[in-house]
This record gives C-alpha cells, sequence and structure tokens, in this order.
C-alpha cells in the first residue's frame, strides 16, 4: 500500500484557495481505492499520510460536492466515547492518539438507519449523513494529507534554512515555512510532536526589515518589533499558541518546519 494508490483532491486550507497560496500550505483530501476496518484504516492514515479526515479538516459538503454520486460508505475520524456511550467525538488529529475531547454537534445529520449498536463513525457522500456503523465492517476511507515537513533535529535558523532546502528535487523544492497567522491553527497543531515548544519558521530580520525566507516581505499589519533586542532576529511557532509568532536568538537549536511547492 503506498502513498500513491488513492485518488487525490487538492483542498484549499479553510476553504479559501487565495489564502492557502499566500501562506504555502495545502491541504489534499485522498480516498482509498480498498476497503478496511476503520482502525486498520486509521493506521493506513497516520502512516501514509497525516490522519483520517474530520470536519476540522474539510466539511461534509466539500465530500458531498465531489464524490456525490458514492453510494457506499466512507470511514472518518468518528469514534463513539469508551466512556459515555451516547458521546461521538473526532480522533485527536494533534496527538494523533485517542480522541479529541471534541463532540459532535448535536446538529449533524445522523442517519436514522443504524443508530445502534456500532462505534465507528462512517459517511455516505450521496446522503451526507453519518452513519454510527461497526468497526469491524471494512469500507473505503479518506485520509488528508498536507505539504509540510516537521524536522524533530535541533539546529540553528541557518542550519534548519539549509536542512529544508536540501530536501529539494527535480520535481518540489522545499524551504523553512512562511506563512500567515491566519493558518497558525493548523500549523501549531502540526507541530505538537516536535520536540521544542517552539519550532524555527523562514521569519528573518535582516537589512532592518522582516522578511520571510522565500523572499516575501511581512504583512505591514503583522506586529513584530522594528527593532529587535540583539540576536533575536529569528521567528519562531509556539506549539501552544496558535496567534503569536516568537523572535530568538538564530543561534538557538530547535526543531522545524520545513514546507515545498512543486518545481516550475
Amino acid at each position: 500500500m503506498g502513498k500513491n494508490s488513492s485518488p487525490e483532491f487538492m483542498l484549499p486550507l479553510l476553504l479559501m484557495t487565495a489564502l492557502c497560496l499566500e501562506a504555502n500550505v495545502r491541504i489534499t483530501i485522498l480516498s482509498s481505492s480498498e476497503r478496511l476496518s476503520w482502525n486498520d484504516a486509521r493506521l493506513f492514515c497516520q502512516k501514509n499520510h497525516v490522519d483520517m479526515v474530520t470536519w476540522d479538516i474539510v466539511g461534509s459538503d466539500w465530500l458531498a460536492k465531489q464524490f456525490g454520486d458514492e453510494s457506499n460508505n466512507f470511514w472518518i475520524g468518528l469514534h463513539r466515547d469508551p466512556v459515555q456511550n451516547n458521546v461521538w467525538k473526532w480522533i485527536n488529529v494533534t496527538t494523533g492518539e485517542g480522541l479529541s475531547g471534541d463532540d459532535v454537534a448535536q446538529e449533524v445529520n445522523w442517519s436514522t438507519i443504524d443508530l445502534v449498536g456500532g462505534n465507528c463513525g462512517s459517511f455516505s457522500p450521496m446522503t451526507k449523513e453519518l452513519h454510527k456503523s461497526k468497526c469491524v465492517r471494512e469500507y473505503r476511507f479518506f485520509c488528508y494529507d498536507d505539504n509540510l515537513v516537521v524536522v524533530n533535529e535541533n539546529k540553528t535558523w541557518e542550519d534548519a534554512l539549509s536542512h529544508c532546502r536540501e530536501m529539494s528535487t527535480p520535481s518540489k523544492q522545499y524551504d523553512l515555512l512562511s506563512l500567515t497567522r491566519s493558518v497558525n491553527s493548523y500549523v501549531s497543531k502540526r507541530i505538537y510532536r516536535a520536540a521544542t515548544d517552539e519550532v524555527w519558521s523562514g521569519l528573518r530580520f535582516l537589512g532592518g526589515e522582516w522578511w520571510w525566507s522565500d523572499g516575501t516581505e511581512l504583512n505591514h499589519g503583522e506586529k513584530l518589533p522594528a527593532c529587535p533586542t540583539m540576536w533575536k532576529h529569528c521567528g519562531t511557532v509556539p506549539k501552544y499558541d496558535a496567534i503569536n509568532w516568537i523572535t530568538r536568538d538564530c543561534s538557538e537549536r530547535k526543531n522545524f518546519i520545513c514546507y515545498y511547492k512543486n518545481a516550475v
């Protein structure tokens, strides 16, 4: 089972193409061509991509639009709470383990066909209904992926930049991630399993201005010190703060996050 065995569908983060292009973050939704149990499907998604799809990643309307001619159910990242039998929760895509603690909204469109007995959630694109299915059933499933790479190695900012760029191939160009605050929440989830509380981003103070390593200038609406403290000329993204960036001494050693784009 390989990463290229499933058809891919590109989806802009937050359904806003312009934001994705600006922030260099791209989400990919993948549908499997084979059928697996819910547990095996999630293991497949985590091994080959990021995780199973939840409504935080892509909504039911988009899946129904893309797969509306599919009459079969697809596994998604939804499971009955093992403690509270009447509560359903999304999987925890931040830690990759267990459930997130986020209950499924009461207004979701549950099917009336199989309301008893199943502990795993499946989705019917044709009817836009969620089904409470037995986890051992074998369905096709939805995974998601992105173009980000979290590197769990401690390096200075310059060495992190070199590491990302040395990952480039004839078909993909890698760099430290340049982003906007609008996608910080998603990025914070992706770096949760990094070994440091902050990771280097492509943010750098040069020539009296803040720049991104891909050459783009910082948006004037973003607030960073116009005259940063000596040596604190490089920027990090913190795990536990989806809003702010932090400026650090570029010689500090941290994990870092790269992204790639297709080479022209």
